[in-house]
Parts: structure tokens; C-alpha cells; sequence
């Protein structure tokens, strides 16, 4: 038996550990590119309070506050321009997974001659890059472990990733405290990015015993904490526990990539802006039914941690209900029309590889319309 693991070179969890940014980065220089959306961190004050850690430290730093949305190749490359222009030694990333995907290629990319796009595109290139710190104030991405970006790309109009093993974070920062001004639908479409992230790690065709173990703990510590989390804004312990669950299931799905829910919500997020974790929570359930041929055993083995006496995906339909999503692809944005522009897309990305059962493009259209 082998297992071969690759984590950041630290992490730090608990509250307010993002205090502790400037002691834990002095090593990396002392002029630093933070990389952050345009307001909630400056409304939560988590902006300012990794300004000032680094400022107690001698540590300069500038801000990038122009990421929104799905990040893609041009705001990547405007993040290289001013990193370079003003000559940081590490780049930090504090936000969600448009932050820290657009910062951990911006840091990765940091001495190539050509746009970031042609790497997606799969030009060759050695590492040159800088280090790359990750502080996420949300609970889903698991950006902050993982050694890809994951970016739109305007010559496929699709969503697809870049990595390389030197992209990871030589640093995360996983502060619950952060999670606490999130809204209850944003807590809603992290968890269930994080929870498929980690479905989708225990059943990969990569999965092995080491990732096996992470993950059902993080679908256990996900699914208890989820629903009761979002309906109370203030459950500081459930902020804690999904933060915790979060982290785990990204230490999980780094090492096993995951599914082909995932393959079909990269297209879906490109052509119709939805948002990732809601498409994950719509095709979740559909996929574990479509999945449940060739790896029964395995959803067995996560309802029999869970307690519960029924089929995995009932599971998750009835959990999913309790939560202010959408429900169906069409109330989240779908329109119909597009469908073999998805199935193309689907197929250019590498997560639909580890699926454990064969996909073809007629399962595809078939998941789909299960999930209009």
C-alpha cells in the first residue's frame, strides 16, 4: 500500500489566529501584495487586522481589492503586473476561493513572460513564482490546501484550474472567527462546496486509506453542523465545527481530486454565473444516485458514520431542503439551450478522471435533466 500526501508547509487553525499573520510570515520578506475581494473583508475587519499584525512586524504591505466573482485570466494577470511592478517577496491572499485562486496563480506565475491564460491552456513553464499565504474567511473552498487555481478561461468559456506542486500555500491562516458575518445563504453554498469536495475525495478512483479517513470525518463533521449553522447566525460553535470540517475536506480532496459533479459545475458557473457551491448542492445528490452502481459500499459506509438508515442521497435531499437554496438548476439561473456547450466543457476538465464510474456524455445530458 502507498499513499503520497502533499499539504501546505503550515496551518494554523483556531480563533483569531489571524492575529498571528506577521510573526508567521517574516521569514518570507517584508513587503507583501495582499490580495482580497472589494468590501467584506474591510466590513468584517479582518483586513485591517492582518494589516496591523503585519504592520507590528515591520512587514509593508499593499492591497488588491478588485476581486469578484469567478476570477479569471485578466485579474490574474493584473495581480502579476503590480506584484512585479512593485517588487513584494510573497503575495497573501485573504478571502474566498476567487481571492485565493486568483493570488496562489498570481504568486505561482510571478516571473513568466506570457498571459495567464496560456498557461491554463497548458503552455510549459519552470516555477519562478513567489510564496503564496492563504487566509480564508469562509468555509468551502479549501483553496487555502490545494495546489491548483482554479480560473475562467476566455478561449474556452469554461472554467478550468492550473497547478503545480509549488503553487501550494507555504502558509494558511484558518480563523473561524472570520466565518462569523457570514450570510446564511453564503454559508449555505460553502458548506456544500466543502461537503461534495469531500464526497467526492472518499469515493475518487485516487482516494486511499489516509484520504478515506479525512474525509468521513469531514462529511460527519459537515453534515451535523450545516443546517443548524445557517439557521443560527450566532452558533460560534458551528462557525468553529464547519471551519474545522471545511479545512478537513480540503487536506482530503488535494490529495484525490474529486467528481464529476464538480466537472458539470465548472460549466455551469461559466454560462450562467452559479455560484459553485449552490451548482455542487443541486448535483450532488444526482450524482451519488448515478454513482451508487459501482461504489454502494462506499455511501453505505458514510449513512452507517452518520447513523442514519436509508440511501446517502436521501439523505442529502432531505438536509438540502432545510437550507435557502435554490432547489433546481432552473431556479438558480439554467436556461435551457446550451446543454452540448456543457457536455463539451464537462469533459476539458481533469476532476471527471477520478469519477468512479464511467461517465459518458449521455450521462451527462441525463444528470442535467434531473437537476433542471
Amino acid at each position: 500500500m502507498q499513499s503520497i500526501l502533499q499539504f501546505p508547509g503550515k496551518i494554523i487553525f483556531g480563533e483569531n489566529t489571524i492575529d498571528q499573520l506577521g510573526e508567521n510570515v517574516v521569514e518570507y520578506g517584508n513587503k507583501c501584495l495582499l490580495v482580497t475581494g472589494q468590501k467584506s473583508t474591510r466590513q468584517s475587519g479582518a483586513l485591517q487586522r492582518a494589516v496591523e499584525s503585519l504592520k507590528e512586524k515591520g512587514i509593508e504591505s499593499l492591497c488588491f481589492s478588485k476581486v469578484k466573482g469567478e476570477p479569471d485570466c485578466a485579474i490574474v494577470d493584473e495581480v502579476r503586473a503590480l506584484a512585479e511592478k512593485e517588487k513584494v517577496d510573497f503575495l497573501i491572499a485573504l478571502g474566498g476561493g476567487s481571492a485565493l485562486d486568483t493570488a496562489k496563480a498570481a504568486a505561482g506565475l510571478i516571473g513568466q513572460d506570457l498571459p495567464t491564460v496560456d498557461y491554463l491552456n497548458k503552455a510549459p513553464f519552470e516555477y519562478k513564482g513567489i510564496p503564496f499565504i492563504a487566509i480564508p474567511p469562509t468555509s468551502g473552498t479549501g483553496s487555502e490546501i490545494t495546489l491548483n487555481s482554479v480560473l475562467y478561461n476566455p478561449v474556452t468559456g469554461n472554467k478550468k484550474s492550473i497547478a503545480h506542486p509549488c503553487f501550494q500555500a507555504r502558509f494558511s491562516i484558518v480563523d473561524p472567527t472570520l466565518t462569523y458575518s457570514m450570510s446564511p445563504e453564503l454559508t449555505a453554498i460553502t458548506g456544500m462546496d466543502a461537503l461534495t469536495h469531500v464526497v467526492e475525495s472518499y469515493t475518487s478512483l485516487k482516494a486511499n486509506e489516509v484520504t478515506k479517513v479525512l474525509a468521513l470525518k469531514a462529511i460527519k463533521i459537515i453534515t451535523v453542523n450545516l443546517v443548524e449553522t445557517v439557521k443560527n447566525k450566532n452558533n460560534i460553535e458551528g462557525r468553529k465545527m464547519m471551519a474545522w470540517g471545511s479545512m478537513i475536506a480540503g487536506m482530503a480532496f488535494a490529495q484525490t481530486g474529486v467528481g464529476v459533479a464538480h466537472s458539470i459545475s465548472h460549466p455551469l458557473g461559466a454560462l450562467f454565473q452559479i455560484p459553485h457551491g449552490l451548482a455542487c448542492a443541486i448535483l450532488l445528490p444526482v450524482v451519488i444516485d448515478y454513482n451508487s452502481q459501482v461504489c454502494m459500499e462506499k455511501y453505505q459506509e458514510i449513512v452507517d458514520e452518520l447513523g442514519y438508515k436509508g440511501e446517502f442521497s436521501a439523505y442529502l435531499r432531505k438536509m438540502i431542503k432545510q437550507l435557502p437554496l435554490p432547489q433546481t438548476l432552473t431556479e438558480a439561473g439554467y436556461k435551457e439551450g446550451q446543454e452540448e456547450q456543457i457536455v463539451t466543457a464537462t469533459f476539458d476538465t481533469r476532476s471527471i478522471k477520478n469519477n468512479p464510474r464511467m461517465v459518458e456524455e449521455k450521462d451527462v445530458r441525463a444528470i442535467l435533466e434531473k437537476c433542471v
